[in-house]
């Protein structure tokens, strides 16, 4: 008896020391992810500026009789969002900008019945959402354009 049961503990602390590094493995690999589609983002970003720098000097050049009006800065009217769920499905849905984070929350119970209780986090930057922030636009809580939201069960 004794020494089986400290082996059976032993094996345990093994598997439990197993499936950490695994869970530290995945997330490393998604913060990296995150990062370089970040990366991305700011290259692609950079490029649309310098395309629009370009084509507002060629604009003043044909237009350099009028005065220049101010341009407003870009607002979105709406968010598309990718949902992972903890199954690993992607779930891309597109809400108005003003919708709430809650309004999203019902999108997904809708959608998926399955999830009891759960919580929505970004992987980059790093946030995770509190039910205080249900109420919170998806413009105010900086999710437009567009964004990821993670869905853990807990």
């Amino acid at each position: 008896g004794g020494q089986s049961l400290a082996e059976i503990r032993e094996k345990q602390q093994q598997d439990e020391m197993k499936k950490l590094t695994e869970e530290r493995r995945r997330q490393k690999l998604e913060d990296e992810r995150a990062r370089k589609a970040v990366l991305e983002k700011i290259k692609k970003d950079r490029e649309v500026k310098a395309a629009e720098k370009n084509a507002t000097l060629q604009q003043q050049d044909v237009a350099l009789e009028q005065p220049a009006a101010a341009k407003p800065a870009r607002s979105y009217e709406e968010c598309r969002l990718q949902l992972r769920l903890p199954s690993g499905q992607a779930l891309v849905n597109s809400f108005k900008a003003e919708d709430t984070l809650g309004d999203v929350v019902a999108f997904l119970r809708d959608k998926h019945s399955e999830l009891e209780s759960f919580s929505l986090m970004t992987s980059f930057p790093r946030k995770n959402y509190q039910t205080s922030e249900y109420t919170l636009s998806l413009r105010s809580l900086g999710l437009c354009p567009s964004s990821v939201l993670i869905v853990s069960k807990y």
